[in-house]
């Protein structure tokens, strides 16, 4: 009986502990929303961000990222402010231009500043005069675009034509003194091997990343290669000498000199002698060379992957008139 009563009294003063609890935490409550409630004047700080610069400018350096105001608001918004500080916009399109100096006044400044604070807050005060901006003039320019290519073809496989990019050059914008210094833009290298077919691939670009308020007009583009199966022909070339002097005439030996080439069978198909230029040049003999000349291929149709001469050198006897 006597444990029951000492357990019983045991659990009122336990109670009356939670209780008194309850009471001092309620009321701590009471008093915190009775002082937030309340008015006051004090400080805070708002970040700056800049909107609306305009499109011919660059801000080559931010002017004041941050503002110390002084408003007058309840106790919950100065709360508010500490626990997520707030970020206030200053619209640069409406700057000042004077003496080549653009910059808002402060006029200017604090109408921003309260169109921007709600109907609890007012500002009393802030810490600008005036904010002036250091602008960069924007040019844009016209950059090629260079394909960076590693490929190896297949077996009897060549590349036709050359390789064609879309679009083959792109716009930059940005500071004159940053973009003077572009002179192409290459390509992420496009690695093929055994190449036995024509592609046309989507390649991303490597854009410089060190340039500060440089923009492009692109970060991809299209490139594209024609592979075609290539044969050989031997096509049958007559020797001609030049820089003769009037006086003289030239026999060579050989007199036809054979040039093999590859390309498509469509190309082949179309070569004649006509096509080609195998001269040899009178005005480089010497006493060395003796009775030979130096030959060489001086013309050749473009559309061939390759053309090669039988031999480089032919003996020749003279005969004067």
């Amino acid at each position: 009986m006597e444990r029951l009563i000492e357990w019983i009294q045991t659990g009122l003063k336990k109670r009356k502990v939670k209780v008194f609890l309850v009471f001092l935490l309620c009321a701590s409550l009471a008093w915190l929303i009775n002082k937030l409630s309340q008015t006051y004047t004090s400080n805070t700080t708002f970040q700056v961000e800049y909107i609306n610069i305009p499109e011919e400018f660059l801000l080559a350096n931010t002017p004041k990222e941050e503002i110390q105001v002084r408003l007058q608001a309840v106790g919950f918004q100065f709360l508010g402010y500490e626990l997520k500080p707030k970020q206030i916009q200053l619209d640069v399109s409406k700057v000042m231009h004077k003496d080549d100096s653009y910059y808002l006044t402060s006029d200017q400044i604090r109408i921003q500043l309260e169109a921007q604070l709600n109907n609890y807050s007012t500002l009393t005060d802030f810490d600008s005069d005036i904010i002036y901006f250091d602008f960069t003039s924007l040019e844009t320019k016209k950059i090629p675009v260079k394909a960076v290519l590693d490929f190896t073809f297949a077996a009897n496989h060549i590349l036709e034509g050359e390789i064609k990019v879309i679009p083959d050059s792109i716009q930059v914008s940005g500071p004159k003194s940053q973009i003077d210094s572009i002179r192409n833009i290459r390509t992420e290298v496009i690695k093929k091997d055994d190449l036995n077919n024509s592609f046309t691939d989507e390649v991303a670009l490597k854009l410089p990343k060190q340039l500060k308020g440089t923009t492009f007009s692109n970060d991809v583009v299209m490139v594209s290669a024609k592979i075609v199966k290539f044969s050989e022909r031997v096509i049958e070339v007559p020797v001609t000498v030049i820089n003769l002097p009037e006086s003289i005439k030239v026999r060579t030996f050989p007199e036809i000199i054979e040039v093999r080439c590859q390309g498509t069978l469509e190309h082949l198909k179309e070569l004649s002698a006509d096509d080609f230029a195998v001269e040899a040049d009178y005005s480089k003999i010497s006493k060395e060379s003796g009775n030979s000349l130096t030959v060489q291929l001086a013309q050749y149709p473009k559309t061939l992957n390759n053309a090669v001469i039988s031999t480089n050198e032919v003996e020749f006897i003279l005969r004067r008139e």
